[in-house]
C-alpha cells in the first residue's frame, strides 16, 4: 500500500503535499479510485484517489492505529565523521525516534557550520521522511541544527529522563531507572566518547550515566540500540 504525506482541505479530504504529487502522478502512476494511506499530522488514514489534478486530492476513510511510539525519545547525538549520521537518521526513524539533535562533544573530530551544516541538516530530513513513510510512520522526526555540549545545561531538563549510556558506566543499565516517563532523552557520544568532565557536567545536568552491557557500541549503532532497548521495555515492540 502506497502512503503519502497530505494535509487536509476538508473533514474527509485532503491534498498531497508537493513532493508527494510528483512521486504519486509520474513515478507510481497513481490513478482516480486507486488505494493507499494518507499520513497527516501523527494519523494514519486509509483513503482513495479522488482526482489528479489541479492537485491530487485523497478521499479519507477510516483512521486507522497509530504506529508511533507511547514514548516520545530524543536522541542527542555526538556530531560524527562520514556519512554516519545518514544511518542514524535512517535507522532511528524506522525504530521510533522523535527528535534527533546532533550535539558538538569536545571529541569529535566532524564540525557542522554554516551552510555546509545547514546542507547537511536538509539532507538528514530528507532522509528521515523517507525512512517514515516506508516504515510506516505517520510523523517525520524533527533532525535538529547542530549545538554546542554547554547548550545541554538547558535542553536536558526539559525531560523526565535523560539516560547516558557510556562505556565506562558500571551497574546500572536502563531498566533501573525506567518508571512511567514519557519524555526520555538519550545521549551519545562521538567516536571518541563522552569524557569524564563531560559526564560529570551531564550529571549534574540530570543525566544518568547507564550501561549497554559488556560490549561497546559503535557511536552508529549506540543511540540505536539504546532506543530498541528503551521502546522494548516500554512495550512499544509488540511484546
Amino acid at each position: 500500500m502506497h502512503r503519502f504525506f497530505a494535509k487536509k482541505t476538508e473533514e474527509h479530504r485532503a491534498v498531497l503535499l508537493p513532493e508527494e504529487e510528483t512521486h504519486a502522478r509520474k513515478v507510481l502512476r497513481m490513478e482516480a479510485g486507486d488505494e493507499c494511506q494518507a499520513l497527516i499530522e501523527g494519523r494514519i488514514y486509509a483513503a482513495q484517489i479522488a482526482a489528479l489534478s489541479p492537485q491530487v486530492t485523497v478521499e479519507l476513510k477510516d483512521e486507522l492505529p497509530s504506529t508511533e511510539p507511547s514514548v516520545r525519545v530524543t536522541l542527542y547525538q555526538g556530531v560524527p565523521k562520514g556519512d554516519k549520521m545518514d544511518f542514524i537518521a535512517q535507522k532511528c526513524t524506522e525504530a521510533g525516534i522523535t527528535r534527533i539533535v546532533p550535539v558538538h562533544f569536545s571529541r569529535c573530530v566532524a564540525q557542522w557550520s554554516g551552510k555546509d551544516g545547514d546542507k547537511k541538516i536538509t539532507r538528514f530530513q530528507r532522509i528521515a521522511a523517507e525512512a517514515a513513510k516506508q516504515s510506516g510512520r505517520a510523523m517525520v522526526p524533527i533532525i535538529a541544527p547542530p549545538i554546542p555540549f554547554r547548550e545541554l545545561e538547558q535542553c536536558l531538563p526539559r525531560h523526565d529522563l535523560v539516560l547516558a549510556p557510556w562505556e565506562e558506566a558500571t551497574g546500572k543499565g536502563i531498566p533501573s531507572y525506567l518508571t512511567n516517563q514519557k519524555d526520555i532523552a538519550i545521549l551519545i557520544g562521538p567516536e571518541g566518547g563522552i569524557s569524564a568532565e563531560e559526564m560529570a557536567l551531564l550529571q549534574s545536568w540530570h543525566a544518568v550515566p547507564v550501561t549497554l552491557g559488556p560490549r561497546i557500541f559503535r557511536t552508529e549503532t549506540a543511540g540505536l540500540a539504546a532506543l530498541i532497548a528503551l521502546l522494548t521495555l516500554t512495550y512499544d515492540m509488540g511484546l
